[in-house]
């Protein structure tokens, strides 16, 4: 599936505070609504689940804004010292400064990791918000998914995950992790809520206990031939991309 970039797409950077840069890309015009898409985790903005969903909705009216939570570069965060927190609280930050500028209508994406993400802002300040296949009861210490819990490295205060493309994860994460309590999280959460599920993931069944947390107005779609990634056909993206953007148009 092809897409072909429309209006305007360039790097754009976010300070979050006197140290740290959020490092993203922003495409469309200003005057549109815009669409926040939030990574999942070990993953980047080069990842193909988020560059053709910038490329979508783009194109179907939507100005949109992918931006890293951790980066290569020099002032942006590393994984290892991050948080679920810290990830929330920059989301928020990054929000605001939009908010600043004046765009009316703002949306929220997050997939996997993502999703969460989304859901523990403090602010809230979205007009909608969709997840796909947010992560749910994950663990990074002990065995999760039928995956192992990672090994913890002394000399980094971390845990070496067994992914195959072995990311650190700080130990405050890990810890942070493990002490959530995952079915509550939508119970604060006071926007419009969509949850889109993996039909042939492994998450249906904490996506039906956030869903049965959630506040009104919500949806839960489960999305039959899905993994993960949402990208088992060549129609299955679209029709995630047109599922979260019928959302948000309710809105």
């Amino acid at each position: 599936m092809t897409y072909n970039v429309v209006g305007m797409n360039r790097e754009y950077k976010i300070r979050l505070d006197k140290e740290y840069v959020a490092h993203g890309v922003f495409s469309g015009s200003v005057k549109k609504p815009l669409v926040i898409i939030v990574h999942g985790l070990g993953t980047g903005i080069t990842e193909g689940l988020y560059e053709q969903a910038q490329r979508w909705f783009t194109e179907n009216g939507y100005a949109t804004y992918l931006f890293g939570l951790y980066g290569w570069q020099k002032d942006a965060r590393q994984l290892i010292n991050c948080t679920l927190e810290i990830h929330s609280a920059d989301l928020d930050k990054v929000v605001e400064h939009f908010r600043r500028k004046g765009i009316n209508k703002i949306y929220a994406v997050g997939h996997s990791f993502g999703g969460p993400t989304i859901l523990r802002s403090k602010k809230q300040r979205f007009d909608a918000v969709a997840v796909w296949d947010p992560s749910y009861d994950l663990s990074f210490t002990k065995k999760s998914y039928g995956m192992p819990g990672g090994e913890y490295v002394n000399q980094l205060d971390g845990y070496l995950m067994p992914w195959g493309i072995n990311v650190l994860i700080g130990r405050a994460m890990a810890e942070e992790s493990d002490q959530l309590d995952w079915a509550a999280i939508p119970k604060t959460f006071h926007v419009p809520l969509k949850i889109i599920v993996a039909g042939d993931g492994v998450l249906v069944s904490g996506c039906q206990k956030y869903f049965a947390s959630a506040n009104k107005p919500k949806q839960l779609s489960v999305l039959k031939g899905a993994t993960h990634f949402f990208n088992d056909s060549q129609k299955m993206r679209e029709r995630l991309f047109k599922l979260t953007s019928k959302w948000f148009e309710k809105f």
